[in-house]
């Protein structure tokens, strides 16, 4: 598999799944939601595991998802899902006699039950791309002859008066709480549009071409919401973002990333908490939730690569080191936060893992990291992440290791000269000081280009090229404009710097810090205070009763 965006500097391609063999903190991390995701809840068991019971108020929704993770994680690592081909073979018993999930609602839509088939269509689709079983495909034409098709005309009509939508109810799984016209309205507000990407990634793998004015009919009534006064679900926005950059990679119209650049940016700004996770809602700061901080990094990574902006590229390494991975418990699955910055300095642990949802959107997150990690432009491979791994590019095999994000050294050793004129491009984000590159020992000559540092010396089997730039900690003003006023946040690269305590603690007026590599800490001059990352819970068993960790600053 590979994904596209071209944009005004190119074309930036990942170079497929097949041609990395990932390493590292991000196997790591892959293998435990692997595991996860093949205990007993994620089983093929009626009732018990992913196949949830008749009433179940998001019907497809779990299904999907658990799809979804399992057709991404054996792409993303060599080992096969032991039980999705049962989960398959077991789902037509379960669905109605048009072939999808739930009852059959129409003249009404249930926005609960299409955003459902939304994750739906999305996990048949990447099965059926990765392994082209015709019985998949089979399913994906009846959700979309069945479901999808009866919608056309209805869409233009999805409320979005906020005078008229539930905008202060809601927990941690949506539920229906009133209908208005031919709508059956969810407290998850806007996922009709989560429906939207699960039908323009359908219309690609099956060339339907008759669903573009369904698809053209819901993107107009997405781009007209007013997000914040609606306070539209975080999640469903992000992931109608991500339907924009897919309809335009399909279309070739360039409006669209426009239209999802100013949106994502509004996200930033009012939907982002201070360590990159995201608010469940915007203007309704309760918890966050990884699904949506998944989408935010996927949405924030394809806007980079549309556009050529870094500004993208350093908020996914801000969103992946701080969001994702502070997310991801223990045991592989993902949980919620309370939105730091909202109320007061600290991030706190709200509920261990969300295992309905989450946990399955992480395994997209994951595997997402390892297809963004290399990008090929014409004959250069860039490096816009990155992580330890084997890679074949240009008909060579490169080793890539790191002590990225700690410190900026990223190491290249060639296995397997490539093609001659080929080229390799390392990210410089903003943050980075003195660069240098090395070929075995020896300075070499290099050229920066949009924030990227390449080097075309041709490579031969046994080489290795270094490339280092100077890491130190710094301050950075939040974010947000809702957040507590006064404050300001610590990092060291992409990494926010925090440190355990219940009481808020104070820096100096001057703030001076020193990063000790080996501990992996920031010293804070004349104070007791030591920084550490905060991407480090799922080497811990923190009691989210007790875990209290301070990441803003008091300005004095």
């Amino acid at each position: 598999m590979t994904s596209a965006l071209a944009g005004p500097q190119g074309s930036r391609n990942t170079i497929g799944l097949k041609n990395i063999q990932i390493e590292g903190d991000l196997q790591k991390r892959i293998l435990r939601n692997f595991d996860r995701l093949e205990t007993k809840r994620y089983q093929p068991i009626e009732n018990v595991g992913c196949l949830r019971e008749a009433k179940y108020d998001w019907p497809g929704d779990m299904e999907g998802r658990t799809i979804l993770s399992l057709a991404m994680l054996q792409q993303a690592v060599d080992r096969d899902a032991v039980h999705l081909q049962k989960t398959i073979d077991m789902l037509p018993g379960r669905m109605n006699n048009k072939g999808y999930f739930g009852k059959n609602y129409f003249p009404q839509c249930d926005e609960q039950q299409l955003s459902g088939h939304g994750w739906y269509l999305r996990g048949l689709c990447e099965l059926y791309e990765d392994r082209k079983d015709p019985k998949v495909k089979k399913m994906i034409e009846d959700v979309v002859n069945n479901l999808v098709l009866p919608t056309a005309g209805k869409h233009k009509s999805y409320p979005i008066d906020p005078a008229k939508r539930e905008k202060e109810k809601g927990g941690y799984s949506g539920e229906v709480l009133n209908s208005e016209g031919t709508w059956r309205l969810s407290t998850d507000i806007g996922c009709d549009f989560i429906f939207m990407d699960g039908v323009i990634q359908a219309a690609k793998v099956l060339d339907r071409k008759d669903l573009y004015p369904i698809i053209d009919e819901m993107i107009a009534r997405f781009l007209k919401v007013d997000l914040v006064a609606i306070k539209a679900q975080t999640h469903a926005t992000l992931t109608g973002l991500r339907g924009l950059t897919r309809y335009a990679a399909m279309t070739g119209d360039a409006s669209l990333i426009a239209e999802a650049e100013e949106r994502f940016n509004l996200y930033v700004r009012q939907g982002a908490t201070e360590n990159h996770m995201n608010y469940n809602w915007f203007g309704r700061p309760t918890h966050t939730e990884p699904c949506a901080i998944i989408d935010a990094f996927m949405v924030a990574t394809q806007l980079w690569q549309a556009t050529g902006k870094t500004a993208y590229l350093e908020e996914s390494h801000k969103i992946y080191f701080n969001g994702m991975a502070h997310a991801q418990r223990k045991n592989g699955g993902f949980g919620l936060e309370n939105c730091s910055g909202h109320e007061h300095a600290f991030l706190k642990i709200k509920n261990l893992e969300a295992w309905w949802c989450c946990t399955m959107r992480g395994s997209e997150g994951l595997m997402k990291a390892v297809e963004y990690s290399f990008v090929q432009s014409e004959n250069t491979l860039m490096l816009p992440f990155f992580n330890d791994a084997k890679i074949s590019f240009n008909g060579g095999k490169l080793a890539v290791s790191t002590d990225y994000p700690y410190n900026g050294v990223v190491t290249v050793t060639v296995e397997k000269a490539p093609q001659a004129g080929t080229a390799l491009a390392f990210f410089k984000p903003s943050w980075a000081g003195k660069i240098a590159m090395t070929l075995n020992g020896k300075e070499q000559a290099t050229t920066e280009k949009d924030n990227f540092i390449s080097v075309s010396k041709a490579l031969k089997a046994g080489d290795t090229l270094v490339y280092t730039f100077k890491q130190e900690p710094y301050l950075v003003a939040t974010h947000n404009i809702h957040t507590i006023k006064g404050y300001q946040k610590v990092y060291q690269g992409p990494l926010l710097l925090g440190t355990m305590s219940k009481k808020e603690l104070a820096l100096p007026n001057e703030i001076k810090l020193t990063w000790n590599s080996e501990s992996k800490t920031a010293a804070v001059e004349s104070s007791d205070v030591t920084l550490a990352p905060i991407n480090d819970v799922i080497d811990h068993h923190y009691d989210p009763k007790t875990y209290s960790r301070q990441i803003l600053w008091k300005k004095r």
